[in-house]
């Protein structure tokens, strides 16, 4: 009878490991080291990509995690190869994302079923058996900011001017990346400032995005949130030469420029998103062996993978008033009093959104 007992336990237990999408054999494997493997074009962006390294980086000063960072370039036609090579070195996991990327993640997946993936960012997932793709919700982000923007330009500040003008300065123009500043213009709207936008086409030309955001401030614009990668460093050297405000992306970019002071100084706050978090909650489901293989999710404020950056310098540079409204208004985000505008889900609505917001008050 025994001996039944343990067959149909064992039996409860692989069936449990198939429902969740994970291909070890024992979810405890006691003793074992798991290998990770991240797949990243660069590091150093002190934004984005930073972000995933972060959580990387403490997955590999885990005594049972072997995390890899593998830096793949930006010549897409080695992508095949780095990915097959990964798929190749017994991996129990590799992780890439975000809209360029992914589709040789995809590719590889396919090619490779009994390997398990992970993507951190997607923007046009597909339904594989072997992949765990997670969003944000980008337009939680864009209204945060949009909201903090105008508190500002609105308010008494030392830098802030009467002419109550915001900026964003987005890398590439596309759903993807509009959907952070649809919300932006949304929030615009609602406190009846006017919004700036402009696309640089790049997430590395730090010289067109200075020039950008130099325009803006010299037209009025007194805070500009850098949505751009690490182009966005332009922004931050046009707000240091203009004596204006800055806000950060992905990640707390005072932190990420410490070395840089005088840019750092000008980042009032950083509107983050946490992909190395969601990284870390990944592997610690595939070491739990509830891996959620051939799933997607959606990530936001409720959550905590999205989010303000409170940190020393926003208490000490914004005002207790607007920290305070600011946390309302994230309240109101998650439970659902404000309902932040989607480029992603309304595509037809962006435009007369934009044009409303970047309208002269």
């Amino acid at each position: 009878m025994k001996k039944v007992i343990a067959v149909l336990l064992s039996l409860v237990l692989v069936f449990s490991m198939v429902a969740c999408g994970n291909s070890n054999d024992d979810p405890s494997q006691e003793g074992k080291e798991w290998k990770v493997a991240v797949l990243l074009p660069r590091i150093g962006d002190q934004s984005f990509f930073d972000s995933v390294n972060a959580g990387r980086i403490a997955l590999d000063e885990r005594d049972n995690v072997q995390a890899d960072l593998i830096e793949i370039g930006e010549d897409v036609a080695q992508y095949d190869s780095f990915f097959q090579d990964a798929c190749e070195s017994g991996y129990d996991l590799i992780v890439s994302g975000y809209a360029t990327y992914e589709p040789y993640l995809y590719k590889a997946a396919k090619q490779y079923p009994d390997q398990l993936f992970f993507n951190y960012d997607y923007s046009a997932p597909e339904d594989l058996d072997n992949v765990y793709a997670v969003t944000y919700k980008s337009s939680d982000m864009g209204y945060i900011a949009g909201a903090l923007s105008a508190l500002i330009t609105e308010s008494d500040m030392e830098k802030a001017n009467s002419d109550k003008k915001i900026g964003a300065i987005v890398g590439m123009e596309s759903d993807y990346m509009n959907d952070f500043i649809g919300s932006f213009c949304q929030a615009a709207t609602d406190y009846g400032v006017q919004a700036y936008i402009s696309y640089p086409n790049s997430f590395k030309d730090t010289a067109k995005a200075k020039e950008q955001a130099l325009a803006m401030y010299n037209d009025g614009v007194d805070i500009i949130w850098q949505v751009a990668g690490g182009a966005g460093l332009g922004v931050f050297e046009a707000a240091a030469g203009s004596d204006k405000y800055a806000i950060g992306v992905d990640s707390d970019q005072v932190l990420a420029l410490s070395g840089k002071p005088e840019l750092a100084s000008t980042i009032v706050s950083s509107i983050y998103k946490d992909c190395g978090a969601a990284l870390i909650n990944a592997v610690d489901q595939l070491i739990a062996g509830t891996y959620p293989a051939g799933t997607k999710a959606t990530m936001g404020l409720a959550d905590g993978t999205v989010g303000l950056v409170e940190n020393e310098q926003y208490t000490k540079m914004v005002p207790e008033s607007i920290r305070t409204e600011m946390q309302e208004i994230i309240e109101k985000i998650k439970n659902g009093d404000i309902t932040p505008y989607s480029v992603i889900a309304e595509p037809e609505k962006w435009e007369s959104v934009k044009a409303e917001a970047t309208a002269r008050k």
